[in-house]
Formats: C-alpha cells, sequence, structure tokens
C-alpha cells in the first residue's frame, strides 16, 4: 500500500484528539491490592455475538474454574470474601444487554445486604478488604513487566514499588504482613494513558499470587526517601496482560473506585465510629 501523508484537516483533526485525550507513559501512584487467597468470585467481561456480557466463575479461594469464551482476560469484577454482588438476581437478564451504559450496583457486604448473618467463607462475620497503596519514589511501579517464557508456555509477571512511608507502625502493618503472605497478592494498577481501551487497569497476580521476592531498606537513598523497595513475583501465569474492563473508561475507573471505598484504612476507622 502507497504512503499517503496526511493533509491539513487530518493534523489538526489529530492534534485536537491528542490534546483532549493526551498519551502518557507509565502507572499512576495509586493501585489497590488484595490476598490471593480472599479472591472469591471472578465476574468476566466478554463479547458474545457481537454484544458485551459477563460470565462468573467461583474461584474457591484463588482457584479459578475453567471458562470458555473469547477474552478470558477482561475481568469485570472481582468479588472477596464475604461480599455479594448485589444484580445477582438480574444477572442472566443483564447479560444479554450491552454494558457500559449505567455501573450496576456496587459489590456489597454481606452484613450490608442480608444483616449481621455470619460469612459462609469465614464462620466469623468478617469479610475481606482490598488495601491501597500509594507508591513512593522518582518512577511509580518503575520495572514493572511480563516475560513470555517458551519453555512453560507461561508468564512470568513482576510487581516492583517503593513503600510511601518508613516508620515502625508501617512496618508492622504493611510491610511484614506484605512479605510474609506466602500465598501471593492480587494487584490492580492504574495506567497514565487512559486512551488505551481495556489495558488502563492492568491486574497482576490473579492467576496464581504475586509473591515477595526481594524488599530492602536504604536509609541513604534519597531517590527512594529512605523506604522499603519490593519485588513481587508471579510464575507460571496461564494469561498475558489481564485488565479490569467496564467497556468504556468511565465505568471502569467506578468500579476500581467502587473498591477505594472498602479497603483496611477506610472499615477500620468506621468500625471505631
Amino acid at each position: 500500500m502507497a504512503y499517503t501523508p496526511c493533509d491539513s484537516s487530518q493534523i489538526g483533526m489529530n492534534a485536537q484528539k491528542n490534546c483532549l485525550f493526551p498519551a502518557y507513559a507509565g502507572l499512576q501512584t495509586l493501585a489497590i491490592m488484595c490476598r490471593w487467597e480472599d479472591v472469591n468470585r471472578i465476574i468476566y467481561y466478554h463479547e458474545h455475538n457481537g454484544e458485551e456480557t459477563s460470565e462468573s466463575s467461583y474461584s474457591g479461594g484463588g482457584e479459578q474454574e475453567t471458562v470458555t469464551m473469547q477474552n478470558k482476560n477482561r475481568i469485570k469484577r472481582i468479588l472477596l470474601k464475604g461480599w455479594v454482588n448485589e444484580d445477582e438476581d438480574n444477572e442472566e437478564e443483564d447479560s444479554n444487554s450491552a454494558q457500559g451504559d449505567q455501573l450496576p450496583s456496587e459489590p456489597t457486604h454481606k452484613s450490608e445486604a442480608e444483616g449481621d448473618a455470619a460469612d459462609e467463607d469465614e464462620g466469623d462475620g468478617t469479610y475481606a478488604k482490598w488495601i491501597a497503596i500509594e507508591a513512593g519514589g522518582a518512577t511509580p511501579y518503575a520495572d514493572t513487566a511480563e516475560e513470555y517464557d517458551a519453555d512453560s508456555g507461561t508468564f512470568t509477571k513482576t510487581l516492583t514499588f517503593t513503600a510511601p512511608r518508613a516508620g515502625a507502625e508501617f512496618s508492622s502493618e504493611f510491610i511484614e504482613p506484605l512479605l510474609r503472605n506466602k500465598n501471593g497478592w492480587v494487584v490492580i494498577l492504574q495506567r497514565k494513558d487512559k486512551k488505551g481501551g481495556d489495558s488502563a487497569f492492568p491486574i497482576l497476580g490473579l492467576d496464581n499470587g504475586l509473591i515477595a521476592s526481594e524488599a530492602s531498606l536504604n536509609y541513604t537513598d534519597g531517590e527512594n526517601g529512605g523506604c522499603y523497595s519490593f519485588t513481587l513475583t508471579e510464575t507460571y501465569a496461564p494469561n498475558a496482560e489481564m485488565d479490569l474492563w467496564w467497556g468504556n473508561y468511565h465505568d471502569t475507573q467506578n468500579e476500581f473506585n467502587s473498591y477505594l471505598k472498602y479497603t483496611i484504612d477506610d472499615h477500620d476507622s468506621a468500625d471505631e465510629d
């Protein structure tokens, strides 16, 4: 195909589009994470006969059922232990309609949806929570990457980040649990580029869990502010990039923000009240 240069109208249109929706490399500072074993259910988002539909799978503490679909790498919702999907009764009806027009009800803790009944999964009425993390350092999540291993046919995913602060309290409440959880973590990141469609909210660790492989603290490191730096690794992941996706950026951002409402800090403060 012969090369055809852009005319002035095309250049102007592209410039206006890029000014309204600029492309940025890298990741935003704010991310969320949960324990891999706390993932109780995954609701997938995929296309079926030209329409966007959802399909559910119970994970059984992280062990996902086999789901056959066109694109199982799109994740519509992650439900943790002790949470229910308020749209459950209408799921079959809603699954045949186009997504993105209206965000369905947010995931709700069982005690809110069913009273104070004890959670069946944990038996004591408690429920799993998300953890909000804000990466420190000059470049948030620098060197976070995925790599394909041809011998095993799987992917190795690596998350690197610097703790946002230091101190004994933060070490006991966040750093030590992070390093000692041998079942791993699930992390949802935010790209700075909002034009990437379903790549705006990448998910790491959903297959096999991100497990801490390195951690170091240099008290005199100015770039990292004298805070801990971590490397978490997921090995033998069968899927390449996985993303949170609701059909458009706005609704996906709303889903991400709904998880932020139920982070550990927020609920601990609420419980004290």
